[in-house]
């Protein structure tokens, strides 16, 4: 991670300097002299650590938990330790030095744990112009050459782990925006396959979404992407009033292509006036002029390249889609499905009533 380009202050959060005694038990004569690791634990703990309790004493009011601990002299003989009493199954008690192997040595200054596992932090800040999905990528490929051995893993914590569950989040808030927009349209217009002509804008505002931050040098974060949710709305728009003046058009008893034609020169000039007008408006956040201007610029950014970019695309699409799946409102099952949302809307108009 050092060499890579976009880390800068890699540290780890592991100090193997700290010096130490290291016990390192033969399990096969601790398993013959009836002795368990368990044991040997605990022992050279309660000498050595002096942190459990083995009794109480108490004066007066008080009451003062009673440790036992080696002296500072003793503590750092290895003879001492050696001779250190260990309880046993078969011999009631062994030294130390008979099971195990005492040696010098360097270890943690502190064992860290998660989800009662043992883990090593290791930090890393992005140099200046990195952004963090860049530097969370050079982190993988940095760990992908390493090869971790079996039974060791890593995640990320901190801004990449919140960036993840922002991601996560932002996918789910677009699902359930998509499912209830289509519900209402469906209620709204009495059909299945309407609401479906008009969302088929929301796929194609996304990449010139996109588009438009790499043109601007802008990368997808939170806020572009919540401008991302706020272009959807409004590119729906456009196709709401195509689609809606057409049905009115042919429940007069106009031809479906005269229909059209005619829906899209009426509804063209009022769509070029809310799109001018809404990109003329963004033009001075875009600018990012202020405090906190980098985040209401990438949402006007997003806005005004999403909604100017797909509009002609949209202006086609739409009417076009339209003629090719008018044919099936006649279909006996979206036709059955037409009936019920209009047996469901006019239950919620009586309910209000």
């Amino acid at each position: 991670m050092k060499q890579a380009p976009g880390l800068v202050d890699v540290e780890p959060g592991l100090n193997l300097n700290n010096p130490e005694y290291q016990v390192k038990i033969d399990r096969q004569k601790a398993s013959d002299l009836g002795v368990r690791v368990a044991d040997v634990a605990r022992a050279v703990r309660l000498m050595f650590s002096g942190d459990d309790e083995v009794s109480t004493y108490k004066e007066g009011d008080e009451q003062y938990m009673v440790t036992m601990q080696l002296l500072p002299e003793q503590r750092n003989n290895p003879e001492m330790l050696a001779r250190l009493m260990i309880p046993s199954s078969k011999l009631g008690q062994t030294r130390l030095d008979n099971l195990a192997a005492i040696t010098r040595g360097a270890g943690p200054a502190r064992i860290e744990r998660l989800d009662r596992q043992f883990q090593v932090g290791l930090n890393a800040n992005l140099k200046l112009g990195v952004s963090l999905d860049e530097g969370a990528r050079q982190t993988l490929d940095a760990v992908d050459r390493v090869a971790l051995p079996q039974g060791y893993k890593f995640k990320f914590f901190g801004q990449v782990k919140q960036l993840e569950e922002t991601t996560a989040n932002l996918i789910i808030t677009f699902l359930l925006a998509s499912i209830f927009m289509y519900m209402v349209l469906a209620a709204q217009f009495e059909s299945v396959l309407h609401p479906l002509i008009i969302m088929l804008s929301l796929p194609l505002s996304i990449p010139f979404a996109l588009f438009s931050l790499w043109a601007t040098g802008r990368s997808l974060n939170l806020w572009s992407a919540l401008g991302v949710l706020l272009l959807l709305g409004i590119v729906k728009k456009n196709a709401i009033l195509q689609i809606d003046y057409t049905n009115q058009l042919r429940k007069e008893g106009a031809p479906l292509r005269e229909a059209i034609i005619r829906a899209n020169h009426v509804r063209l000039r009022p769509i070029l006036m809310t799109t001018f007008s809404i990109v003329a408006g963004l033009i001075p956040t875009a600018m990012g002029i202020g405090a906190g201007a980098a985040q209401r610029s990438a949402i006007a950014v997003t806005i005004i390249g999403g909604q100017t970019l797909c509009l002609l695309l949209t202006l086609l699409v739409t009417p076009v889609t339209y003629s090719l799946l008018a044919g099936l409102e006649e279909v006996s099952l979206f036709a059955r499905a037409r009936a019920g949302l209009s047996a469901v809307k006019s239950g919620i108009s009586k309910t209000f009533m």
